[in-house]
C-alpha cells in the first residue's frame, strides 16, 4: 500500500507541477480564466496530502498491529523483529 501510494503521490506532484505551468502561461498571456486549472491543482494538493498521511500512518507492527513512526528493524512497542 506504502508503494502504490508513493507512486500516486508522484504522479500526483508532476500533474500538479504541468498544471502550475499551464496557469502560468495562462497569467502570462492575460487570459484570466483558469477556473479548470484551479480546480485540478486543488484536487492534486488533496490527492498529495492523503497519500502523504497514508504512508506516515499506514505503517503498522505485524505483531501488535501499532503504529510504527520510524523505519526500524524492530518495532519500539513490542519489540518483535519487522520483515
Amino acid at each position: 500500500m506504502k508503494k502504490v501510494a508513493t507512486w500516486i503521490m508522484w504522479i500526483t506532484f508532476v500533474i500538479a507541477i504541468i498544471d502550475w505551468g499551464i496557469m502560468g502561461v495562462k497569467i502570462l498571456e492575460g487570459n484570466s480564466e483558469f477556473y479548470t486549472e484551479e480546480c485540478i491543482g486543488t484536487v492534486c494538493y488533496l490527492i498529495i496530502i492523503i497519500c502523504i498521511l497514508i504512508r506516515a500512518f499506514g505503517n503498522k507492527c505485524p505483531h501488535c498491529s501499532k503504529t510504527i513512526m520510524d523505519n526500524g528493524e524492530f518495532c519500539s512497542r513490542c519489540g518483535m523483529k519487522i520483515k
